[in-house]
């Protein structure tokens, strides 16, 4: 008779724990972590919008968070104040290549390091330029409202020349 009660309360017990553990898991908010395909994704999407070839340049807010702000030249960059910066430049090409990624993942935010190394071609006073630079790069980029954004980027120029064309 014990054998069957104990029986009777485990066959009460299983739905009972199984309909536990749904409710708890259907409670919490499901957020999956952010992949480093992801936050490489970003970059081409943020050095894409800066891109002479790309008209306009507005799809680089849809990147950024509100408060988003930059380091570059030993100065401190709004986006806007940025996009006035470059646009003293007139840059006929651009590319840039990244590498050595080091990205901190968890479930909101990212931490990145990297090499960038790019090639400009402008118009100078002195006539057609090519502008070799390589910088060490550093971002934290947050999800918010479901997609990933830059908060903060730094750049600091570590070689840097100038070849007459």
């Amino acid at each position: 008779m014990m054998n069957q009660m104990h029986y009777i309360k485990g066959i009460f017990m299983v739905p009972f724990f199984i309909l536990s553990l749904v409710a708890m898991t259907s409670c919490s908010t499901s957020t999956s972590s952010i992949t480093e395909q992801e936050v490489k994704d970003l970059f081409n999407s943020f050095f894409y919008e800066l891109s002479v070839d790309t008209e306009g340049r507005d799809g680089v807010y849809e990147l950024i968070t509100s408060d988003y702000y930059l380091f570059e030249n030993e100065k401190k960059y709004s986006m806007p104040e940025f996009l006035d910066f470059i646009a003293t430049i007139d840059i006929v090409d651009d590319n840039w290549m990244f590498s050595d990624f080091d990205i901190s993942i968890d479930e909101n935010s990212a931490h990145v390091t990297l090499k960038n190394t790019g090639r400009f071609i402008v118009n100078a006073e002195s006539g057609r330029q090519q502008l070799d630079y390589d910088w060490l790069e550093s971002a934290y980029i947050v999800r918010e409202d479901g997609e990933l954004k830059f908060k903060f980027y730094f750049s600091d120029t570590v070689y840097m020349t100038a070849t007459d064309l």
